[in-house]
C-alpha cells in the first residue's frame, strides 16, 4: 500500500461523518506525510497501520465528543450508532466484533424501547391533563365543584407528564452518552494497543531482518 491508497480507503471509511470532519482528518493525515517526506512513507505507513484501524479511531473519537457536547437525546443517540460504525469499521477479530457488536446493538434497543415508553407515557399524561382541564372549563356552570374537581386533575396529569417527559429527554441523553463513550474509549484503546504491537512486530523483524 503507498500513500495515495491508504488516503483513498481512510476516505472511504469515513464517508459517514460530516464533511467537515473528513477533510479535517484527512487534511491532518496529508501534512503527516508531507512532514515525514517521500523517503519515509513506508515507515508512516507501518507506523499509522492499516486504514480502518485509523478510521475506527476517528470515528469513535467523533462519537465521544459528539456525547460530550451539549444537545438532545436525538443528538446523544446518533452518537451512539457513530461508535457502532466505528466497531464495524475496525479490523478486530471476528468473533470480538460480533460479540461487542451484539452487545452494543442489543443496548442501544433496550435504551430505545425505555425511553420510548416513558416518553409515550408523558406524552399521554400530558394529553389526559389537557382534556381533563377543557372539560372542567365546560362543566363550570352546572357544577363548580366538579369543575375544580377536573381542573386538580388535570394539573395534576399535566404536571407530572411533563416532569416525566423531560426526565426522560434527559435520562436518553444520559444512556446514550455512556453507552458512547464506553464502546468509543474500547474501540480508542484497543486500536492503540493493535498499532503499538504491529509496530513493536515490525521493529522486531527488521532488526532480525
Amino acid at each position: 500500500m503507498n500513500r495515495h491508497e491508504f488516503i483513498n480507503e481512510l476516505k472511504k471509511k469515513l464517508r459517514n461523518l460530516p464533511y467537515d470532519e473528513i477533510k479535517e482528518a484527512i487534511d491532518y493525515y496529508e501534512g503527516y506525510f508531507d512532514d515525514a517526506g517521500v523517503e519515509n512513507e513506508q515507515a508512516v505507513l507501518t507506523e499509522l497501520g492499516a486504514p480502518s484501524a485509523v478510521a475506527s479511531q476517528i470515528i469513535a473519537s467523533f462519537a465521544i465528543k459528539e456525547a460530550d457536547a451539549e444537545g438532545s437525546g436525538k443528538k446523544s443517540w446518533r452518537s451512539s450508532w457513530f461508535v457502532i460504525l466505528a466497531l464495524f469499521a475496525s479490523p478486530v477479530a471476528v468473533p470480538l466484533l460480533i460479540a461487542v457488536g451484539v452487545v452494543a446493538i442489543a443496548l442501544i434497543i433496550s435504551f430505545s424501547a425505555v425511553i420510548l415508553s416513558f416518553f409515550v407515557t408523558g406524552v399521554a399524561l400530558i394529553a389526559g391533563g389537557l382534556v381533563s382541564t377543557v372539560t372542567g372549563f365546560l362543566v363550570i356552570f352546572q357544577s363548580v365543584p366538579t369543575t375544580f374537581l377536573y381542573l386538580g386533575i388535570g394539573l395534576m396529569l399535566l404536571g407530572i407528564g411533563t416532569a416525566i417527559t423531560i426526565a426522560t429527554v434527559a435520562l436518553s441523553g444520559k444512556c446514550f452518552g455512556w453507552l458512547t463513550k464506553f464502546v468509543g474509549g474500547f474501540i480508542i484503546k484497543w486500536s492503540e494497543r493493535r498499532s503499538k504491537t504491529s509496530s513493536d512486530t515490525t521493529e522486531y523483524t527488521n532488526i532480525q531482518a
